[in-house]
């Protein structure tokens, strides 16, 4: 949706025009913005040159009038000639905010503000706040409602191909005169928020983009809503429905074969009906993984191909992974030092902190940094352990590796996901991967959506877009962030940051207000992976919002004892789900009972050793999941977490 001065003022002529009972002449040299409004389903033709009102653009004429009455926005007349008052900017802030319970955000208030969307509100607990009145969410009701006309001329198409599909910097759009407004009148480009200095093709535009590689470009027009419906008429009754003008249409553009059966370019086209008619358009899912994290890749498959052909003894055990972590030249450590020493920033609790940033910069290797901390009781190579374990349930929670029986004990595998990640590291250096930087990616899959600048500078340092486009690595974690099935794992300092959250409300810096400002780095770092596990989402605005999923991880482990270091590891969540495979679920009482002759069963279908299956039984009586013998109401919580994350 785009409302410039220009749009602005022919709504309001269109009417008076109506109220009048008269039809809209419009001078050729205007035709444009009115064609643009005629795509945003604002406007209507009724011959050429003469134009009414849609519903959903009176609806918004009306809107706009009575915010000029009360002084909310100046009358269009005095706007400058640039400025806009409604654009995919603008709804996305306003989206944010509806989905915050109203509240805009330092990034978008003024940007609501300068429009007359916001109002103030008072409260006894919270005092005077501002948040987005009733027209903001109006006119989201319009969007939401107003399916935009689709029509993709030849001439439109070159400028389509030209353009990268983004997220780019707005500034480097091609030169195309209105062909920007165009796109964005039809919703396949989107622009950022708070000051549209990033744009990206939207889910449509890349359907769009896609097809029309395939489309012959042998017509005027290459896409347009007849077009579309002859393809699904071919579907609901046959081709041979079709009049022969619509035949010889989709046969010009090579869309069907004389038959009528679907070439590529029909199928594509296809999708764009999908997104366009329908509103199909995936949730907004992101990817994370750590340094430590991807040397583990490295080591196990190290293990695998290099150690264990020459002593088929030595398996990826976490003792082994251990051991040849610590085998590793000086080099290859050097990168994983913040990475442990944040861990111990945590186990400390910053009570050490200036004696941990001076042995930090002493240490030689890690070894020496655990020594250091843990000499007493000798206990330095069972916590670098834990550190290892901790980033293993990671790498399986995102389905990078799988833990499995071996002999009796618990061993690691790459998936075949793990292994594109490894061939990606091994090619493009070991590094880590936000959850921010691949979200400025799967961000853009939305009805409207770019990301915000600071995701998109992430995206650029860690080299996932580049030419204004996703890189080969953009590609693959923004794809992996779709296709890896999830399993639930939580920390114990994930868990304290996820307590801190109420579904809705509150923010970025408000997370950070809740720890002493020492933890900024620790809370950066949960937040990236609570999102990448699907548990929360930072909107554009920076709102922090709960998931349905992360709302009951939240409830489900609400009493788990602070001393647990994993209260959910997605080996526990392995064998949750085999408990409630072999056992019977009691709806009144929310639980599943298991009869202990069915623990046997459990265990083999878990897949794991005896000794890890009877560890996790312990933690999860711990952490309040199960019973002696049942799963109860916060073990079901969990698996259905499960359940939404996939």
């Amino acid at each position: 949706m785009l409302i410039r001065k220009e749009h602005a003022l022919a709504l309001l002529e269109l009417l008076e025009g109506e109220r009048k009972k008269k039809e809209v002449a419009v001078a050729p040299e205007r035709e444009e913005i009115f064609t643009e409004l005629e795509f945003q389903n604002l406007a209507e033709p009724y011959r050429p040159l003469k134009y009414g009102l849609t519903y959903w653009g009176r609806a918004l004429a009306v809107i706009l009038e009575e915010m000029v009455q009360k002084g909310l926005i100046k009358h269009p007349s005095e706007w400058d000639e640039t400025f806009r008052w409604l654009g995919t900017e603008i709804i996305t802030a306003i989206a944010d905010a509806i989905e915050n319970k109203d509240l805009p955000g330092k990034l978008t208030e003024k940007l609501l503000e300068e429009r007359g969307f916001i109002e103030l509100r008072k409260e006894e607990k919270k005092g005077e706040y501002k948040a987005v009145n009733s027209y903001a969410k109006e006119i989201y009701e319009i969007f939401k409602n107003a399916t935009p006309r689709l029509e993709i001329s030849k001439e439109l198409t070159e400028y389509i191909k030209k353009t990268p599909v983004g997220p780019n910097e707005s500034g480097k759009l091609p030169e195309g005169g209105r062909y920007p407004q165009l796109l964005e009148s039809m919703r396949l480009i989107a622009f950022s928020v708070p000051n549209s200095d990033i744009y990206a093709f939207t889910g449509l535009g890349k359907a769009v983009k896609e097809a029309l590689n395939y489309i012959s470009p042998s017509l005027p027009v290459l896409i347009s809503e007849d077009i579309l419906y002859s393809l699904v008429k071919i579907l609901d009754e046959g081709f041979e429905a079709l009049s022969d003008t619509q035949k010889e249409t989709l046969w010009e553009l090579g869309l069907v074969d004389e038959s009528g059966n679907l070439y590529p370019a029909g199928e594509k086209l296809l999708e764009v009906y999908r997104r366009w008619k329908d509103k199909e358009y995936p949730p907004v899912k992101t990817f994370n993984i750590e340094i430590l994290e991807a040397q583990l890749l490295k080591t196990i498959d190290f293990i695998w191909s290099e150690e264990y052909p020459k002593n088929p003894e030595v398996v990826p055990t976490v003792e082994n992974v251990v051991h040849f972590l610590l085998e590793k030249p000086l080099k290859e450590y050097k990168h994983l030092l913040e990475y442990y020493g944040r861990k111990i920033n945590q186990d400390f609790n910053y009570k050490k902190k200036e004696e941990i940033r001076k042995k930090f910069a002493e240490v030689k290797s890690v070894e020496e940094l655990f020594k250091s901390f843990y000499e007493k009781g000798n206990r330095w190579l069972e916590k670098l352990a834990d550190v290892v374990q901790e980033a293993l349930h990671s790498l399986e929670a995102f389905n990078l590796i799988t833990s499995q029986e071996w002999e009796g004990k618990k061993v690691y595998k790459l998936t075949e996901f793990g292994e594109k990640v490894l061939e990606d590291m091994k090619r493009r250096g070991i590094r880590e991967i936000s959850s921010t930087a691949v979200k400025a990616i799967t961000i853009t899959n939305r009805e409207i959506s770019a990301p915000n600048t600071e995701w998109y500078r992430q995206a650029l340092e860690e080299n996932l877009i580049g030419a204004g486009e996703p890189t080969v690595a953009g590609r693959l974690y923004s794809e992996l962030a779709y296709k890896i099935r999830r399993l639930p794992h939580i920390t114990r300092f994930e868990l304290q940051v996820l307590h801190k959250i109420p579904s809705k409300g509150f923010f970025v810096e408000d997370v950070y207000a809740q720890f002493d400002e020492n933890w900024k780095e620790e809370v950066t770092y949960a937040l990236n992976k609570l999102e990448a596990r699907g548990f929360l989402n930072i909107l554009q605005n920076n709102a922090v919002v709960l998931t349905p999923a992360g709302e009951l991880i939240k409830e489900a482990l609400a009493g788990v004892p602070e001393g647990v270091a994993q209260p959910l590891t997605p080996t526990a969540v392995r064998v949750l789900e085999a408990l409630r495979k072999v056992g019977n679920l009691y709806v009144k009482e929310e639980k599943v009972r298991i009869l202990p002759k069915n623990i046997e069963q459990a265990l083999k279908l878990s897949g794991l050793d005896k000794e890890t299956f009877e560890k996790e039984l312990v933690v999860l009586r711990v952490s309040g999941l199960i019973g002696r013998t049942s799963v109860n109401k916060a073990g079901l919580q969990v698996l259905k977490a499960l359940e939404l994350l996939n």
